[in-house]
């Protein structure tokens, strides 16, 4: 008896530790530090813009230029072939959006461990800001779960649809941030700014990448999502499979070599806590089933 109850105790525990954390942006600076949020678009702070803008050390506010812009993000549980997205918010509201880089594909090259965050996988990629006026946006980093949807995941599978059938996302959003457009070039209000296709932004980005067995799978359609694989430099932790605009390095807010998470303090602080407490908790009723 006391074994059958130990299994089910650990097969919780192991059940809980994975669904408790994934991936989050690391630059620029994300609002919560938790890889867990499944809440879309950024949790329990979503349309919370009330953090300080973004500020470098010396106290001044960050201010983004359009064009080329490194962002870096990193996963703190492997999951094969699970793709990211990454979104610009309206200004000072996170229900508007506009998608900049689609079927960013996974690093399929390591197993992070949740309780070290040294150890997640580091992704950098090289996005293009629009020619907006916004004093409060943010970025939006978006993590379909195709790992979890079996055959309709596969090369020839329907996939699944986010916003829709993909019942597991992860998110996580960047603390708000400040767009100087060029006027002399028509920047525009971001709230009047009216969303391209991100093909139509990107289009010497791939529409094939790497699934199941390593056969070819299409990523071509913008939201619906398969097992998407491609292979990221072990040294600058950019996607060696695509044009070099998306891996060159920038400079500005996010631009040195990427290394892993800044967060790790705060990260430590946060899932492997309750992670902790939950095993602690449980291992507590076992102590006393057994007595």
């Amino acid at each position: 008896m006391g074994r059958i109850i130990l299994s089910r105790l650990l097969v919780l525990i192991s059940t809980f530790a994975s669904a408790s954390s994934h991936s989050r942006l690391s630059c620029p600076e994300p609002r919560s530090a938790s890889t867990g949020i499944k809440r879309g678009p950024c949790g329990d702070e979503t349309n919370n813009f009330d953090s300080p803008l973004l500020a470098i050390t010396d106290g001044s506010i960050v201010e983004i230029k359009p064009g080329p812009l490194r962002v870096t993000f990193e996963e703190s549980i492997h999951h094969t072939g699970a793709p990211f997205r990454i979104s610009l918010s309206d200004d000072g509201n996170d229900d508007e959006s506009c998608v900049l880089l689609d079927h960013i594909p996974h690093n399929d090259c390591c197993r992070p461990s949740l309780n070290d965050a040294t150890t997640y996988t580091p992704y950098a990629i090289t996005i293009d800001i629009p020619n907006v006026i916004c004093e409060r946006c943010s970025l939006h980093l978006s993590n379909p779960m195709t790992d979890k949807i079996g055959g309709n995941g596969s090369p020839s599978g329907i996939g699944c649809t986010d916003p829709g059938t993909c019942f597991s996302v992860y998110h996580s959003c960047s603390k708000p941030f400040r767009i100087v457009g060029d006027t002399n070039n028509g920047a525009v209000p971001r709230s009047d700014y009216q969303c391209p296709s991100y093909k139509d932004m990107n289009e010497e980005w791939p529409t094939v990448w790497m699934g199941d067995n390593g056969e070819n799978v299409d990523a071509s359609t913008p939201g619906v999502y398969r097992r998407e694989s491609s292979i990221w430099s072990t040294e600058d932790h950019t996607l060696t499979t695509v044009p070099e605009k998306y891996r060159e390095d920038v400079g500005g807010l996010c631009g040195e070599i990427y290394a892993p998470s800044s967060y790790a303090s705060s990260s430590s602080r946060f899932d492997p806590f309750w992670s902790s407490l939950l095993l602690a908790l449980m291992l507590m009723m076992f102590c006393n089933i057994m007595v």
